[in-house]
């Protein structure tokens, strides 16, 4: 009897030191040939980093899970913890909750979780660092990513004890949800995947909305976040982004022109006034000057109290900020328009007395 117990007891160990050296095995050794492999390979430094980190930690992840379920197994604890773990709380047609189904559900989330996190540094690997249109590529990425997210919920709460015959009254309460106050998320999810399919608007491009210029710097499934010159990130709704007016300056091409006003006072000579504008144009680095797109200067109307023109230049908006351009511009008129002694009208009203003016005192 004696020796049965001694022999259980004795497999039971061999199993928890053999399982225990293979973890370390793909701890330590493995662990170092696959940073050897990474480093032969070419891309991203950081990429590399989240493989490896992920890799490690959902070992971990699973050394711990061996080590709970191992310690839960033997006969004498099991005997005792047994009947507490599985005790059902809560218990319903479409529920059935206790600790052990909890624990497991957590478990199986996160597991799954990091794996997901794992094919997406995979897919951004092989997907995007290696394809030539990363635009589609990162669109891809986000949603078979929030896919995963999205599986990896409904396979936690089926783990947990939560009944697939609850998902019916769950989507008939989320219908009376939309028509009391959840209409905006759902138009936002919407959006988002109309974005990431038709791609619009799309990570890296440069747009203004509500007057407020930046690039988009990342695109969620229910808001994208741009990022203005002044390092600012907005918060967007995506319905905001489908439903309004945007200006995306990047959308097809990264060159475009800008118009810069200029008024000057009406004894100007106005050939002059077209000479030092181009010259100006022509003597800033980042306005283009190939055949197509050179400067052009635009005689526009005669206002009220000034000779109005434009300059109408052509600019690769990824390389420089369309209100920085303007403004160098703008400097750079000023200076030249003073130098030349043209003046710069600003509006004037002259005011006229029907009757003579008789001072009293």
């Amino acid at each position: 009897m004696f020796s049965k117990i001694k022999d259980f007891y004795l497999n039971y160990i061999s199993i928890f030191v053999g399982v225990s050296l293979l973890f370390l095995l793909l701890r330590i050794y493995f662990f170092k040939l696959l940073k050897k492999i990474s480093e032969n390979v070419k891309f991203d430094e950081k990429l590399k980093e989240n493989v490896l980190r992920l890799y490690l930690k959902i070992v971990k992840i699973l050394y711990y899970v061996f080590l709970v379920s191992f310690f839960y197994s033997i006969p004498v604890i099991n005997k005792y913890l047994s009947p507490i773990v599985n005790y059902s709380f809560f218990k319903i047609e479409a529920i059935n909750l206790s600790l052990y189904s909890l624990i497991k559900g957590f478990l199986v989330f996160y597991i799954l979780f990091f794996l997901a996190k794992l094919i997406r540094v995979v897919l951004k690997i092989f997907l995007i660092e290696k394809t030539e249109d990363k635009d589609a590529a990162t669109s891809i990425d986000i949603l078979i990513y929030n896919g995963l997210i999205i599986f990896i919920v409904i396979i936690s709460l089926s783990t947990i004890g939560i009944s697939w015959k609850l998902l019916i009254p769950i989507a008939g309460a989320l219908g009376i949800g939309v028509g009391f106050g959840l209409q905006d998320i759902v138009s936002n999810l919407i959006s988002g995947f109309i974005i990431l399919i038709t791609r619009n608007v799309k990570i890296g491009d440069l747009i203004t909305v509500d007057d407020n210029f930046g690039r988009i710097v990342s695109i969620g499934l229910r808001t994208s976040t741009l990022r203005t010159i002044d390092n600012i990130d907005i918060i967007i709704p995506n319905s905001h982004l489908i439903s309004n007016k945007l200006i995306n300056w990047s959308y097809s091409n990264d060159i475009v022109r800008i118009h810069i006003p200029v008024g000057v006072a009406y004894n100007s000579d106005v050939e002059k006034v077209k000479n030092i504008l181009l010259d100006v144009a022509n003597n800033v680095s980042f306005v283009i000057k190939e055949k197509d797109k050179k400067p052009t200067v635009i005689f526009k109307e005669f206002g009220d109290s000034s000779l109005n023109f434009e300059l109408l230049v052509w600019i690769n908006v990824k390389k420089t900020e369309i209100p920085l351009a303007k403004s160098e511009l703008n400097f750079k008129i000023w200076k030249a328009l003073k130098e030349n002694g043209i003046e710069i009208p600003f509006p004037q009203q002259d005011v006229w007395f029907k009757n003579e003016l008789k001072i009293v005192k």
